[in-house]
This record gives structure tokens, C-alpha cells and sequence, in this order.
């Protein structure tokens, strides 16, 4: 099982791709104490198909996840949480949210290459996603990323609306 923890060599390392000491924010695991946070996160970024506090604990001490926080000093601006399957050389960006108060701030961006480097270095060769079709931010940081659309879930959310699934190989 992967599970990331503060003494997970990769995982510092990740952090440190994307934490460069400037105020703009540091990358890092999320812990147990994050719960209450990324709760608040969740609450103010989605209408619906919210993580609560019972399975976002469940998701950070017994899950086979790995979940980075960007914070600024004792602030929780966002986080992404991967899913991984041991039957499966990728990792699965389950959740990546950023607090309304920091969008355009890069959050995502940052967090988006924390993760994908833990991924590499635990030798996943691809990501995927699920992303709202009207999700237009979202959409467009993947695909500068370099994620392609390579299916599509009708009615996938709890309002109905469709998800594109996106996908990119890491290492190219």
C-alpha cells in the first residue's frame, strides 16, 4: 500500500520541487490536523458531491492516497489528493481544490506538480482525472499541463453535468 508520510523521502522531495521559501506558499502532506481546513476548502469550493470530515480522515491515516496542502504560514489555501491502486501504475487526482479566497494565485498549479512528481518518483507512468465540462480553469491548467481528453461520463455530477476524463503520461 502507498500511503505518504512526513518521512517519505519522495514526498519531501516533491514539496520541495515547488517550495522555494518565498511567501507565495509552501507545498507539504496534509495531516490529520489539515481536517478541519480542507473541510472548509471543500465547503467553499463545491455545491455538492462534498469530501466531509469522517472520509477525509479516512482518505489521510488509512487510504491508499497521498494528499499535499499549500499553506501559507498556518493557512490551508488548497490541496490535491491522488488515489493509487497497487494492481495499477498510475495515480487517479481524486480531489484538487483551491480556497475561493486564493484562485488565480497558482495553488493549483503548484500542487498540481507536487503530485505529479510523488508520482513519478513511486513510479506511476500516468495521471487521470475527472473535470466538470464547464469547468473552463480547471481545464485549461490540464491541458497546458499536457492531459488530453480521452472519455467522458454523462451526468456524472450530482446536478447532472458531465465529466471529461483526462489523462497524461508521465515521463514524456
Amino acid at each position: 500500500m502507498w500511503h505518504a508520510t512526513s518521512d517519505d523521502p519522495a514526498a519531501r522531495r516533491a514539496a520541495n520541487v515547488t517550495a522555494d521559501g518565498s511567501p507565495d506558499g509552501a507545498i507539504r502532506l496534509a495531516t490529520p490536523g489539515d481536517i478541519a481546513a480542507l473541510v472548509a476548502i471543500e465547503n467553499a469550493s463545491f455545491s455538492g458531491d462534498r469530501l466531509d470530515r469522517r472520509r477525509f480522515r479516512y482518505l489521510l491515516t488509512q487510504a491508499n492516497s497521498v494528499t499535499f496542502v499549500d499553506v501559507d504560514g498556518a493557512i490551508v489555501r488548497g490541496y490535491i489528493m491522488l488515489l493509487l491502486r497497487t494492481s495499477w501504475r498510475g495515480a487517479r487526482i481524486y480531489s484538487v481544490a483551491t480556497h475561493p479566497a486564493h484562485l488565480g494565485c497558482g495553488v493549483a498549479a503548484r500542487l498540481l506538480t507536487a503530485a505529479e512528481c510523488w508520482a513519478a518518483a513511486h513510479d506511476c507512468v500516468e495521471m487521470r482525472l475527472e473535470v466538470r465540462t464547464d469547468n473552463v480553469a480547471s481545464l485549461a491548467l490540464f491541458r497546458k499541463r499536457g492531459y488530453v481528453v480521452f472519455g467522458r461520463h454523462g451526468a456524472y455530477y450530482h446536478d447532472g453535468m458531465d465529466a471529461l476524463r483526462l489523462r497524461r503520461m508521465l515521463g514524456l
